[in-house]
């Protein structure tokens, strides 16, 4: 997945489904250690953001694997997990196995507001 350049500040956004019991839990975990990163629940905003996670730093959008790494980078007890992940072979191998499982929790999400 390619980093797309948009306008942001210099916080770090994240967009992650708050609907989701599981995506909420784990966020949950880098909100109570965490600082300079800014949670934003986008269960109601477009398809796009309920799909994978999405990460904003300085104009440019990180999905998927790249916006965990960037927030593990700023998370405190997952910083040395950024480290050693964040390269092309290890984020090629997260996006494997997070595509579909983000394609089932966000079934589930469809699911969930089409009750």
């Amino acid at each position: 997945m390619r980093n797309k350049k948009i306008k942001t500040e210099n916080t770090i956004d994240i967009y992650y489904n708050n609907s989701c019991p599981i995506c909420k839990r784990e966020i949950e975990i880098y909100k109570s250690r965490s600082i300079g990163i800014v949670y934003n629940d986008s269960s109601l905003l477009e398809d796009k953001y309920n799909r994978r996670m999405h990460a904003y730093q300085d104009g440019i959008e990180y999905v998927g694997a790249k916006a965990f790494i960037l927030i593990w980078k700023n998370t405190k007890g997952f910083k040395w997990l950024s480290y050693f992940l964040d390269n092309k072979i290890c984020i090629f191998i997260m996006d494997l196995f997070y595509e579909p499982f983000a394609f089932y929790l966000y079934r589930m999400h469809l699911k969930r507001i089409n009750k």
